[in-house]
């Protein structure tokens, strides 16, 4: 982990967090714990900027929604190979907004995979509909851990959503990323599946396939080159015999 402190926190006012200014990795033996707070979300813009700014972008791309999400306010290690993130409700607008210069505070939470198939990895090059990282190739899937919702039951959710896939073993906790290029916390998982889907079952990604090691065509978005050194430990560590059988 280098110089990663033990535990990132700002303490320059309630429920706004200075994030890290470049990735993080935590290395997780166990789920991480989330730890709700019912203090609201601050913004450090000014909510009618929100708005307005976020009523350009609904114009631009009607695919964009709003919703309920989290907002991170810090994250610690717990010293047994587990971690605690501590949370506070917001919406996704908070977030999306940045992609137009207008800086709230938000701290996203994620959920991410490395989905393994006969020890090769799923990968997926984003639509250019998508407001972040278009037209880019990552592991697949990903996406927010919704409030109330389990992150492994969340990527369970995400894979069939974006890949029409169940997973043959269940998702494990791996690692705890910070994605500095976007603000975001993703909790990564390891997964097996035995399939790949004809084509994307819905418009987030254009194509998926697998590969060979941890190269991904070009270009790559940012998470998923921090991603690398996870997936590159996924696949060096020795596969139970059920996990390298495939369908295709």
């Amino acid at each position: 982990m280098g110089d990663f402190a033990e535990k990132i926190f700002t303490r320059a006012a309630p429920f706004r967090m200075t994030p890290p200014q470049k990735s993080r990795l935590i290395w997780l033996r166990r789920p991480p714990r989330l730890t709700p707070s019912s203090i609201p979300f601050v913004p450090s813009a000014e909510p009618e900027k929100v708005d307005e700014a976020w009523k350009g972008l609904v114009q631009r791309n009607p695919r964009m929604t709003d919703g309920p999400c989290w907002h991170v306010v810090g994250v610690h290690r717990d010293g047994h190979g587990g971690a605690t993130i501590h949370l506070t409700r917001t919406t996704y607008r908070m977030g999306a907004v940045r992609g137009v210069g207008i800086s709230t505070g938000f701290v996203g939470l994620g959920t991410k995979a490395i989905a393994l198939c006969g020890g090769r990895l799923l990968i997926g090059k984003r639509a250019a509909a998508c407001a972040t990282y278009p037209s880019h190739w990552e592991f697949a899937p990903g996406g927010a851990v919704e409030p109330d919702e389990d992150p492994a039951r969340g990527i369970e959710r995400e894979l069939m959503e974006e890949c029409a896939l169940r997973p043959i073993t269940p998702p494990r906790a791996i690692a705890l990323l910070f994605d500095a290029s976007c603000s975001n916390w993703e909790i990564v998982h390891e997964l097996a599946i035995d399939a790949l889907p004809d084509a994307p079952p819905n418009w987030e990604y254009s194509s998926l396939c697998l590969i060979d090691g941890v190269e991904l065509p070009t270009p790559v978005s940012p998470c998923a080159l921090s991603m690398m050194a996870i997936a590159q430990r996924v696949l060096s560590a020795p596969r139970n015999p059920s996990e390298s059988n495939t369908r295709r």
